[in-house]
């Protein structure tokens, strides 16, 4: 009886307070944008970076099949993963160039 109540009322409950979760954390953010334009311009200018970014390495990426074990992976789909590859090791060679950059530059101040 109570394995019923819990899926018949539980499960719901869950995802509607998943929904409300998520709207939250989509629509706070928002009017905090609104309400303070300099720093979203300044979010705005970082979003854009990285999808410039996802741009130059989707177009360095190569399309071609890929098989391996009997699993195929049609081309488009692998010049994805490609490009996500790239941009995460792009991203991983920036972090690590602007921390040591931040810490050669706290010699010199």
């Amino acid at each position: 009886m109570l394995e019923h109540i819990t899926v018949s009322y539980g499960i719901p409950l869950v995802y509607l307070g998943l929904g409300i979760a998520a709207l939250c954390a989509v629509v706070f953010p928002v009017i905090q944008m609104f309400q303070d334009l300099k720093n979203a311009r300044q979010a705005f200018i970082g979003v854009g970076a990285v999808a410039l970014l996802f741009v130059v390495t989707y177009l360095l990426a190569h399309k071609q099949d890929f098989t391996i074990n009997e699993i195929y992976v049609a081309a488009e789909r692998m010049k994805f993963i490609e490009a996500g590859i790239f941009m995460v090791y792009s991203l991983l060679f920036g972090s690590i160039l602007a921390i040591v950059a931040s810490a050669v530059s706290g010699y010199f101040k």
